[in-house]
Order: structure tokens, then C-alpha cells, then sequence
């Protein structure tokens, strides 16, 4: 018994001593340069990351504020850990869909979306993974002028 209280101890000191390494733990550093090459000409504005789990199920949603004239690229990278699909889907200010990287009719997963905006304004980006319990990722957000 004492051992065991022990064990726990050492695993839980281990686990503060190295918090980047465990089961589970999404490593989307490891992967963030690959998809950001994947702007191609548009510039990266930043990155949000997604993680989903048994216990938590990720929706997060994100604002930004998107300027008329402006071409903005969401870009889905999922390490299908959990073999979850990440997708992204993009608000107005309103809170109306205006596109997203799953198309129901067709079930059908984009890895990306280009949305050229058309009203400066609030928009919002949200992020969930479907079909498994657990998964991570990020979306990249990127831009260029018209």
C-alpha cells in the first residue's frame, strides 16, 4: 500500500516536471509549421487550437474582427488522434453560418475555406471535432488583400 502511495507521488512529480509529455496530450506545435506552409501567399494572423476528449467535447468558437476587401483562409489540421474530423465554421455577426469545412448535403470534409469579406465587422470562428470522443487540432487563420 505504501509503495503504491508512493508510485502516485513520483508519477504525479514526473507528470509536473514534464508537462508536454503524457497520454493524450495534443502536441500541435509538432505539426503548426506543415499546415501554416499551407497559406501559401496569404499571411498568418494566428492559430487557435482545438482539443476534444470523453470527459470534454470541444466547440470553442473565437472572434475576429475580418475587414471589407479582405480574402480570409481557415485552414483545419487534426492529428485524427481520436480518428475525429475537426471542422470549422464561420459566423457572421449575427451568428449566422456563412461557410464552413463540412458540407452536410455531400458529407463532405474540406481541409480549407476562403471566405472574401464583404462587411468589416465581428465574425466568428468556431471549431469542433466530430465523430469520436476525443481528437485535437488547430485552425489557421490567414489573409491577403484583394
Amino acid at each position: 500500500m505504501k509503495l503504491m502511495k508512493k508510485s502516485r507521488i513520483l508519477l504525479l512529480f514526473a507528470a509536473m516536471l514534464f508537462p508536454g509529455i503524457g497520454y493524450g496530450q495534443c502536441e500541435t506545435d509538432l505539426f503548426l509549421d506543415q499546415c501554416a506552409s499551407c497559406l501559401g501567399t496569404y499571411n498568418y494572423i494566428k492559430s487557435f487550437n482545438v482539443a476534444a476528449s470523453a470527459r470534454k467535447k470541444a466547440a470553442p468558437e473565437y472572434s475576429y474582427v475580418f475587414s471589407k476587401g479582405s480574402k480570409y483562409m481557415l485552414i483545419v489540421c487534426d492529428q485524427h488522434a481520436g480518428e475525429g474530423k475537426m471542422i470549422v465554421s464561420l459566423y457572421d455577426r449575427d451568428h449566422n453560418l456563412i461557410a464552413s469545412t463540412y458540407d452536410v448535403a455531400e458529407d463532405q470534409y474540406y481541409p480549407s475555406m476562403i471566405y472574401t469579406c464583404s462587411t468589416t465587422g465581428v465574425y466568428y470562428i468556431e471549431t469542433s471535432i466530430q465523430g469520436s470522443k476525443s481528437g485535437c487540432g488547430l485552425c489557421i487563420l490567414g489573409f491577403t488583400k484583394e
